[in-house]
């Protein structure tokens, strides 16, 4: 059988009943925290200036996260997309930031068709699985992005529409066409992190799923092997022209084993995953030690590889949030990082101006797995490994610190009582006829 046949089939087939109930709590968790920090995006740069132009567009499809207005389905995946990656406080997965172009494209089909929760987490759940596989049919280097693309405007369009067109009830043929129309909007320039595009990947990705979806549910065609045609997506965006060592067998393998509660991570952070474990011991170290600025004399973050798109100046904004030197800094400073920490209120301090000119990264290859940070202070010299962060896969939280963070992202937009009532029917989505009043409540329409 044909490999996209085989991966529509599945995705037809995914039905809530038999899920694991692993799976779908761990899906609930996934979307609980994708919608809290998408509504700490409300007023962010990203959103003021794409939502102005939303605004011009109304329509009584779909809504947006935190706002009474509602456009279509597609530019409400778009804004709810970029809004749910503004802050870089989003969850990682096996293929990029899974829930940020999942959750939007779900939830714009789900409030326009007025479709259950159970159906809901059957799109989620299908979703994660088609990205899982895709991405597990060429091997990546862990210290490359794809040839400078970011894997979450890789493999965004077609898991966004694999959510989006299990919504909406697609058959296996519409389905990959869905997924040959979503193939040729691929991409997103790693050389634009540290901007507002970083986020707007997340936000086109979600979009370009359900119009993929909606145009192939009306007829419209594509290639329907474009998945692993000679010159189709597999071929020409993730491999680059060089399918050597390409494992179709071995992915098709995985599906429908039950990625999420194996690979989603929580981020604590909202900045670059890549920093989350330096935090870790930056705050580590600062608890243990009792020292803080102004007693440091230096803060050496030591590496063995550092991905060029890591190394952005450090400044309070977006750029900020792809530093080891800023978070490590506001770490050892404040003792904690959080969304105050990049606004330019906290970067104008000269306090932390002094602290980032006593931290640095070198790259080490022989610092560990994942490196250490090194601080000087009083003529002491302090070290503590870089480990996995708190809130990986490896390393999961308990329930109550996710729920906690969706309220500090919530309540500030939909005031306490309605953060926590949105709370509690995500936690239990499955028990949700219809999710229109939920989104009601999250565009505080109620």
């Amino acid at each position: 059988m044909e490999f996209g046949q085989v991966l529509a089939e599945y995705v037809v087939g995914v039905k809530f009943e038999s899920l694991p109930t692993k799976e779908t709590t761990a899906a609930k968790i996934a979307i609980l925290d994708q919608i809290g920090v998408a509504l700490a995006g409300v007023g962010e740069g990203p959103e003021r200036i794409l939502g102005k132009r939303v605004a011009k567009c109304s329509s009584d499809e779909a809504s947006i996260l935190g706002k009474p207005q509602k456009t279509t389905t597609w530019l409400a995946a778009l804004v709810n997309g970029t809004l749910g990656h503004s802050l870089d406080f989003d969850d990682g997965g096996g293929f990029g930031h899974p829930s940020c172009i999942l959750v939007p494209a779900m939830l714009a089909e789900g409030e326009h068709l007025n479709r259950s929760g159970k159906q809901l987490l059957e799109a989620y759940v299908a979703g994660y699985e088609i990205g899982t596989v895709l991405s597990r049919v060429i091997f990546r280097n862990r210290h490359d992005e794809i040839h400078g693309l970011h894997s979450t405007g890789v493999f965004g369009p077609l898991t966004s529409a694999t959510a989006a067109a299990k919504v909406m009830g697609l058959d296996s043929t519409r389905m990959r066409y869905a997924w040959g129309i979503a193939s040729s909007q691929a991409g997103g320039l790693t050389g634009n992190f540290g901007t507002h595009t970083k986020p707007l990947h997340a936000g086109l990705a979600s979009q370009s799923g359900v119009l993929s979806a909606e145009l192939a549910s009306e007829g419209f065609t594509a290639n329907i092997n474009a998945l692993d045609a000679p010159l189709g997506f597999l071929y020409s965006v993730v491999a680059g022209g060089d399918l050597e060592g390409a494992d179709f067998e071995g992915a098709l393998k995985e599906l429908g084993r039950g990625h999420i509660a194996e690979t989603w991570s929580l981020k604590k952070y909202p900045c670059g995953y890549i920093a989350q474990g330096a935090i870790d011991a930056a705050l580590r170290l600062r608890s243990e030690t009792g020292v803080g600025f102004p007693d440091i004399d230096t803060a050496d973050i030591r590496v063995p590889h550092l991905q060029p798109y890591f190394a952005a100046r450090p400044t309070g904004d977006v750029a900020g949030k792809f530093s080891y030197q800023f978070p490590i800094a506001c770490a050892l400073l404040d003792g904690r990082v959080v969304k105050w920490s990049f606004s330019d209120e906290a970067f104008q301090r000269r306090q932390l101006q002094d602290a980032l000119r006593k931290v640095t990264v070198t790259v080490d290859p022989d610092s560990g797995p994942r490196g250490t940070l090194v601080v000087r202070a009083a003529g002491q010299e302090f070290a503590r490994a870089i480990e996995v962060p708190t809130g990986n896969s490896s390393r999961p939280v308990p329930l109550k610190v996710i729920e906690d963070k969706y309220l500090a992202n919530a309540e500030p937009v939909l005031g306490l009582a309605a953060a926590k009532q949105t709370a509690r029917m995500l936690l239990e989505l499955e028990e949700l006829p219809a999710v229109g009043p939920l989104v009601d409540m999250l565009a505080k329409r109620s």
